[in-house]
């Protein structure tokens, strides 16, 4: 096992030696080593599974490569706004095709051999290509402008917004070998507000329907919850059951808000919309039983669902429904008003609060 550990690591850096990554500045830097070795790592399980012939665990890749994208994107977008930089909206927008692609490459994929081969290949693709270019564009603006980039970005990390694990740092001081003194450990950001925040905006999850943001956020709300309890090695009976009782109350609110719609605008797709909703009910109950049959996995089970809910439905199959009334958003609105004048929506002081926190200075979801 170590001399496997070892092998890697010795792949890892001669992967980040062999093409200019070293942008130089040490906490973007950590999260491309990362990214190399996420690379290297699917690739070795790739080969494997080829070797004994047995199944590519694809949705751990997948997770990894999606906590990536998060915490990395967050972070490097945070820093170029801060600074102004002039390719700003150029370099956001790669991000959320990067996200777009991703997304669909697994999920569109007929097995897990082959989406874990599709995710190999559009994370390389990025590496070699976003990272050589535009991520060396704004390296070379911030050179050129003498910003004060060291201090920035130790604020950030002093602040607990952009946690770092220990395996991150270790594997940048193995492949870099510098001192990393400098670079603060943070185990769990405690930022729910921010962190729902920067979901929120890494996988562009806006519909531009304002009520639906507004539980969609909700939902958000409840994964981040259950996802700290859980990091934190809280997996209580009491925790679990809020999160499941939450789910159960927002798919009873949620759903029956987007069929009225639906079914009022005439949206197209609206069977197999709903036949989604099902299933989406459907594992919300799986993992009740599990949880109540003593499964000790539950409560990590109802965390991957969520957040692949996040992703295969309300990314993709949301948005749909904000493009297809995009054109009708005001006659969308007056009828969500009236909705809610007769009580057939409900929403609460603590959602509508948190919709505000979360969006900053959006309206009233139902002005």
């Amino acid at each position: 096992m170590q001399k496997d550990y070892s092998a890697h690591l010795d792949s890892l850096r001669i992967t980040w030696l062999s093409e200019p990554f070293h942008l130089g500045i040490p906490i973007i830097d950590l999260q491309h080593v990362w990214l190399v070795h996420i690379i290297l790592e699917l690739e070795e399980t790739i080969v494997e599974s080829e070797k004994d012939g047995s199944d590519v665990d694809v949705h751990s890749s997948f997770r990894k490569a999606l906590d990536y994208v998060a915490e990395h994107f967050t972070l490097e977008e945070d820093i170029l706004e801060h600074f102004n930089y002039p390719k700003y909206k150029e370099h956001v927008q790669g991000h959320r095709q990067f996200v777009e692609r991703l997304t669909e490459k697994y999920y569109e994929a007929k097995n897990n051999q082959m989406a874990a081969l599709g995710i190999l290949q559009i994370l390389k693709k990025w590496l070699f290509q976003h990272i050589l270019h535009d991520d060396t564009d704004y390296a070379e603006f911030f050179k050129s402008s003498g910003v004060d980039l060291k201090s920035y970005c130790n604020e950030m990390l002093k602040s607990g917004k952009y946690p770092i694990s220990k395996e991150q740092l270790l594997i940048y001081q193995n492949i870099v070998q510098m001192d990393t003194s400098h670079i603060a450990l943070h185990e769990q950001s405690i930022d729910t507000i921010q962190e729902i925040r920067n979901i929120w905006k890494t996988y562009n999850l806006s519909t531009g329907i304002p009520i639906i943001d507004l539980q969609h956020v909700w939902l958000l709300k409840m994964i981040v919850e259950l996802d700290h309890s859980l990091k934190l090695g809280d997996g209580s009976s009491e925790t679990f059951q809020k999160v499941i009782a939450s789910a159960i109350e927002y798919t009873k609110d949620h759903f029956s808000v987007e069929d009225k719609i639906m079914r009022y605008f005439r949206y197209t797709d609206v069977v197999q919309h709903m036949n989604q909703h099902k299933r989406f009910i459907d594992f919300i109950k799986t993992r009740n039983d599990e949880f109540k049959l003593g499964h000790p996995r539950a409560g990590l089970h109802l965390v991957q669902d969520l957040r692949n809910w996040l992703l295969s439905h309300i990314a993709l199959e949301d948005k749909k429904i904000g493009i297809a009334f995009e054109a009708r958003v005001r006659e969308l609105s007056e009828f969500t008003k009236k909705l809610h004048q007769a009580g057939e929506i409900v929403i609460s002081r603590e959602q509508k609060n948190l919709y505000k926190l979360v969006m900053q200075s959006a309206p009233d979801p139902l002005d």
